[in-house]
C-alpha cells in the first residue's frame, strides 16, 4: 500500500515538473519564434498566429477528441494521468505566456530550434516516466503503439509531428520555418529516445559456435554474467550449432568477444542493443 502511495506521488510530481518544463519551451523558444515541435501544440500554433486564439485553451479543445481515443484504446487509468498533465500543460502555457519582454529579447532561432526541442524533449519524458502523456501526438503514438506498432514512441511521434510541420510550411508560406521545426522536433525525439528509451548501455550478444560449454563457462565464470543457449542449424551448411545469448554492459562487449574469438575463431558474433533490462545485474523490478 505505501509503495503504491509513493509511486503515485512521484507519478504526480514527474508530471508537474514535466509538464511545467514543457511550458517553458513552448513559451521561451518555439512560439516566440513560430517553431513548433507539431502535435496539438503545433496547431494550437498556427490558430495563435492566425486568429488570435487562446493557446492554451487551443490545445485543450484539439485533445478532447484524442483523449476520448485513448479512454477507449488505452484505459481509463492511462487515459486519467494524461488528461490531468494536459491540464496542467495547458495551465502553466497560459501562467507563464510569454510577453513584450521575451518577444523583444528572444534568442536566435536556430539556437531557439536546438534548445526548445531539447527542454521539451527533457519534459515529455518525464511525462512519459509517471505513465502518462501531454496530449496531442504523444498520446496518439501511444494510441498506435498499443495497436501492435514496431516503431517504438519516438519515431512514431517524429512521422506525426512532420506531418503538422508540413501545414505549417503551407500555412505561413515560410519554409525556413517547417526546417527549423524540424530540428526542433528531431531533437525533441531523441532526448526522449536517450531519456525515457534508455541510452543503450546494455547490449544483447549472440554468439554462435560449435564450442558453447567453453564459451559460456568463461562468461559465468569470468565475467559473473548468465546466458542462454539455444540449438540452431546453418542453412547452408546444415550443420549444428549453439546460439549463446548474452546481455552485458557496454565496457563488457570486448571482453566477451575476447572470450568467444580466443575460444573458437570460427564463431559467428553479432550484437543488438537492449534499452532497458529488469533483473539480476542490472535494473531492479
Amino acid at each position: 500500500m505505501k509503495s503504491k502511495i509513493s509511486r503515485t506521488i512521484i507519478d504526480i510530481l514527474l508530471i508537474v515538473i514535466g509538464t511545467f518544463i514543457m511550458s517553458l519551451s513552448i513559451n521561451f523558444f518555439l512560439l516566440p519564434n513560430r517553431i513548433t515541435t507539431g502535435g496539438a501544440s503545433g496547431i494550437a500554433t498556427i490558430l495563435y498566429y492566425k486568429f488570435n486564439f487562446n493557446l492554451g485553451l487551443s490545445i485543450l479543445i484539439i485533445n478532447i477528441p484524442i483523449f476520448i481515443m485513448s479512454i477507449k484504446k488505452l484505459g481509463l487509468k492511462f487515459s486519467f494521468k494524461s488528461i490531468f498533465a494536459t491540464l496542467l500543460f495547458t495551465a502553466f502555457i497560459d501562467l507563464i505566456t510569454y510577453n513584450s519582454y521575451i518577444l523583444n529579447n528572444r534568442t536566435d532561432m536556430f539556437i531557439s530550434s536546438i534548445y526548445g526541442g531539447l527542454v521539451l524533449g527533457i519534459g515529455i519524458s518525464l511525462v512519459f516516466k509517471a505513465g502518462a502523456s501531454s496530449g496531442g501526438t504523444d498520446l496518439l503514438a501511444h494510441i498506435l503503439q498499443k495497436k501492435g506498432g514496431t516503431l517504438n514512441l519516438s519515431k512514431i511521434m517524429l512521422i506525426l509531428d512532420l506531418i503538422i510541420i508540413s501545414g505549417l510550411i503551407i500555412e505561413f508560406k515560410d519554409i525556413n520555418l517547417g526546417l527549423y521545426s524540424a530540428i526542433a522536433i528531431y531533437i525533441s525525439s531523441k532526448t526522449i529516445a536517450i531519456v525515457f528509451e534508455g541510452i543503450n548501455y546494455t547490449k544483447v550478444i549472440n554468439i554462435i559456435t560449435k564450442n558453447n560449454d567453453a564459451i559460456t563457462n568463461q562468461i559465468i565464470n569470468v565475467l559473473k554474467r548468465g546466458a542462454t543457449v539455444t540449438k540452431c542449424i546453418g542453412a547452408y551448411s546444415r550443420e549444428e550449432y549453439i546460439n549463446i545469448t548474452c546481455i552485458v554492459t557496454l565496457p563488457e562487449i570486448s571482453k566477451v568477444t575476447k572470450i568467444a574469438y580466443e575460444i573458437d575463431s570460427d564463431a559467428l558474433i553479432y550484437i543488438t542493443n537492449a534499452n532497458e533490462v529488469w533483473g539480476k545485474g542490472f535494473k531492479d523490478s
